[in-house]
Formats: C-alpha cells, structure tokens, sequence
C-alpha cells in the first residue's frame, strides 16, 4: 500500500520528468517543486533511478499481465482479447505512456540497471513460446506476432498520433486493425446476435 507522501513525490516527479526530461530533471529540483528538504525526499526515494523505475512499474505489470493473458488465451480469438485489454488500458495509463516516450534516452542509457528492461528478453521467449502453442499454422503465427506488433508498437511509431487521436475512436481503430490483422470478424463472436434455429414443423 503507498503512501500519500510517496504518490505525491511520483506524480511531481513525472511531471517534471515528461516536462524537461529525466537527465534534465535533478532531485534538488523535485523536492523543491514539492516543498521538501532532499532530506526528506531521500526518506523514500535514495535516487532519482530508484524514482523513475517506480514510475514505470505500473507499465511493468501491464506488460507481466498481457504476457500472461496471452499465454492463457484458448486460440486467436483469446488472442485478440487480450490485445483489445491492453489497448484499452493505453488510454487508462496515457501519463506513463508521455513518460515513456519523453525519456526514451534515459530507458536505453538505464537499461542494465532497470528489472522492468532486464525482463524483456524473458518476455520475448514467452510470447515465442505461446504463439507457437496457440497455432501450428505459420500464417496464424506470423498474424499473431504482426497483432501483437501493431499494439505494443504504436507509441514507438506514432507517439503523437496516439497522445492527439480521440481516444475512443482511437482504441476502436485499433481494436479493428487488430482482428483484420488476425483474420478475425470486426465484432467478436460473444458480441455478435445468436442466429435463431428453425425448426422443422409437422
């Protein structure tokens, strides 16, 4: 549980961070936005690494859970849901996204010293793994990892198109590039009315 205090000095910290940059930032200068002593900052955070792996641990478990949606999903309809999740959840957590792409320099420099970093080639070797026990198709194999692609590529490629786009209409876009992608109905099968039987009369 966090606290107050703690929640505080991370939203200060970001919004600094995505203002002027991580390298740019110093902690003399989050203390003194927060009106506190460095003193007092050091009680929760010993340095400004510490403070930007916290502000990036929700990302980390947003990845940790989609790779594990992923590697429960049943076929490439469960696929497509749990990419249709995550694109939802960008727009829940768009601040961490503004973070991320600000400081894309700072990410690679600290790049040994973040876990969230460390874990990513564990993560590849997951998502290899589950797209291979999902199909033995190579063109579904190939769909899945372009899906995936399209999803967790998009603020890469497209941070402003994703940060100035409606968000609705944004989410609902890439919802349906991802089951054109995967050769999937536009709506899912659950969303779609139920065909009434005919039955046959004497």
């Amino acid at each position: 549980m966090t606290s107050p205090t703690r929640d505080r000095i991370l939203t200060v910290a970001s919004e600094l961070f995505i203002e002027q940059g991580y390298d740019a930032t110093s902690l003399r200068e989050i203390a003194d936005r927060l009106g506190f002593t460095k003193a007092a900052l050091y009680y929760h955070f010993q340095s400004k690494e510490q403070l930007f792996a916290a502000l990036l641990e929700p990302a980390a478990a947003l990845v940790r859970e989609l790779v594990e949606r992923l590697e429960d999903a049943d076929d490439i309809e469960g696929w497509a849901e749990a990419l249709e999740w995550v694109t939802g959840k960008v727009f829940e957590n768009m601040d961490i996204f503004r973070l991320v792409e600000r400081n894309r320099t700072a990410m690679t420099n600290l790049h040994e010293t973040l876990e969230f970093l460390r874990d990513h080639m564990t993560m590849h070797t997951r998502i290899e793994a589950a797209v291979r026990a999902k199909s033995t198709s190579l063109s579904d194999q190939v769909r899945m990892v372009a899906a995936l692609g399209a999803v967790t590529g998009f603020d890469d490629w497209a941070p402003r198109l994703l940060g100035e786009s409606p968000p609705d209409q944004l989410h609902a876009e890439l919802v349906a590039a991802v089951r054109d992608i995967l050769r999937l109905p536009r709506e899912p099968a659950a969303a779609r009315p139920r065909k009434r039987s005919v039955t046959a009369t004497a």
